[in-house]
């Protein structure tokens, strides 16, 4: 198992464990984040794979509202109240774009590269099209 820490100057470091699509580019400027103390912004990824029983005109409409959803992240702790199952970008609080996902599945957390399914281009915030039901994440560390 290839591990790396993520130190926390207001608690405990915590243990990163690198998966199998794993982007260093990705962890190092997450990790970067992190440890710089800057504020950084999740905001949830209305897409049918993280809410399968919404009606996609529903999401289309929520989505006009996505910026109006950000959760603000403090310290690395806090991304362990992000909702489970739901992937979203995650950014520093003034960065107007990202191409960096998060999400936390049964208590872990995982930071992703978000691409389209079918062309497999690099999607970001801006670029809208991780919103479709054709996105998926891909494990960054």
């Amino acid at each position: 198992m290839n591990t790396t820490m993520i130190n926390s100057s207001t608690a405990d470091p915590m243990p990163i464990e690198r998966l199998g699509h794993y982007d260093p580019e990705v962890h190092l400027r997450v990790q970067q984040w992190l440890a710089s103390g800057q504020l950084l912004a999740w905001i949830p990824i209305l897409s049918q794979e993280n809410f399968p029983g919404v009606p996609p005109d529903a999401l289309q409409f929520a989505d006009r509202y996505q910026e109006a959803m950000r959760w603000p992240i403090h310290r690395p702790e806090d991304l362990l109240a992000l909702p489970d199952g739901i992937t979203g970008w995650l950014r520093p609080a003034d960065a107007i774009d990202t191409d960096v996902a998060c999400g936390i599945w049964n208590g872990e957390i995982y930071i992703l590269g978000v691409q389209d399914k079918r062309t497999g281009t690099k999607q970001t915030f801006l670029g809208g099209a991780a919103a479709t039901s054709t996105a998926v994440a891909t494990d960054a560390g």
